[in-house]
């Protein structure tokens, strides 16, 4: 009886050591306002970053410290095409791993983003087509595959402490929004010739697999236009709308969707995946299309989890004097045990420095979920 006692004992420990093998993986996405790469190579005479903002996102990421951290709104620096990820490395090496916070990650992946790249139409029917005279301005913005000032702007960026599989990425930037099954497409706003060469992602649409301890995570990011900033025809709100409806379709592994290799098909693994980055869409948003809020479409779905789901109140940005709202995610597949989240907004009163770190920092804040699968 005592053998069979001790060999339970010794069982029972090393299936609590395999358990507890499974690493602990800490995700985060941030919008950081307009990192702009002006900003990002503002630096001393050692190459440390100045700008008190970026410096103040940097100093928030290094609190929380994740594994892998998704970026919205850095530029993308079109003067490099060598270097499509340098801006998101000059963050790294200019703000994040400085100080005794230092952090570092090895894996950094950008990839060229629709923001700023005019399309030679006049998207917005003002009677204006914007040229290179517009650039820096509105009515350049207004006329591009996405919403930019300039080539560039609002992008995306990703930084992993684990291996990225630049070979197996799969970018969406020039999918028509003509060809997304049962798309919004305002009828009549878009003439045909646009609707020839325009596409669904504002920025772009990226699965990027990323090597963890023997298995592979799949990331899905975007950053869907605002629903705003348009007219009666709800241009924004459609794209928006829709641009979140991709990912449905891709998760489906919906055949008429293609990537800018043309390999067609959606997701056709079975490896877990992640869905992240400002979506500019809230939960509580009255239903838009379809009876249902945009980004109700991937909350609703079976295979996908809230990790915030029953949280309240729950915020991730506020604009000005605009009341907070719910826009920033982490939705990771059905199967992935997540074991811990937060955001990084702390009461003024209980930590006023964190508080005001948080309000230099950007108008959104960082979110993350820890995570085993």
């Amino acid at each position: 009886m005592k053998l069979i006692i001790i060999i339970a004992i010794i069982m029972g420990a090393l299936v609590t050591g395999c358990e507890n093998s499974t690493p602990t993986i800490r995700a985060a996405t941030f919008n950081i306002w307009e990192m702009s790469t002006q900003k990002l190579h503002h630096v001393d005479e050692n190459g440390a970053g100045l700008d008190e903002q970026i410096r103040a996102a940097a100093a928030i990421i290094q609190k929380v410290r994740p594994d892998i951290l998704v970026i919205n709104e850095i530029d993308h620096d079109y003067d490099f095409p060598d270097d499509l990820a340098k801006n998101a490395r000059q963050f790294r090496d200019a703000y994040l791993n400085r100080s005794a916070a230092a952090l570092d990650y090895p894996y950094v992946f950008a990839a060229p983003c629709n923001t700023g790249i005019r399309a030679g139409f006049d998207f917005d029917n003002d009677g204006v087509i914007a040229d290179s005279t517009h650039e820096g301005t509105r009515l350049h913005g207004v006329d591009c595959y996405g919403y930019g000032a300039y080539p560039g702007q609002y992008s995306m960026a990703l930084l992993s402490r684990f291996p990225i599989d630049s070979a197996q990425v799969r970018t969406f930037q020039k999918f028509l929004w003509r060809d997304l099954p049962d798309n919004h497409i305002p009828s009549g706003f878009y003439s045909k010739e646009e609707l020839a060469v325009f596409r669904l992602s504002s920025k772009s649409h990226w699965d990027v697999p990323v090597h963890i301890d023997g298995k592979t995570l799949h990331l899905f990011l975007s950053h869907p236009t605002p629903p705003a900033f348009d007219g009666p025809e709800d241009r924004n709100g459609r794209r928006n709308f829709d641009e979140i409806k991709f990912w449905v379709n891709y998760i489906k592994n919906d055949a008429a969707l293609y990537d800018d290799n043309g390999v067609r098909g959606g997701y056709s693994q079975n490896e877990p995946f992640l869905i992240a980055g400002d979506m500019n869409a809230a939960p509580d948003a009255p239903p838009a299309y379809d009876g249902i809020n945009a980004v109700s479409q991937l909350l609703s779905l079976p295979n996908l989890q809230d990790p915030f789901a029953g949280a309240e109140p729950l915020y991730t940005a506020q604009f000005g004097d605009s009341p907070p709202m719910r826009i920033d995610y982490l939705l990771p597949s059905a199967g992935i045990d997540v074991v811990d989240q937060g955001v990084f907004w702390p009461a003024e009163q209980a930590d006023k420095a964190g508080f005001e770190l948080a309000e230099k920092a950007s108008d959104h804040r960082l979110v993350w979920i820890d995570i085993k699968y």
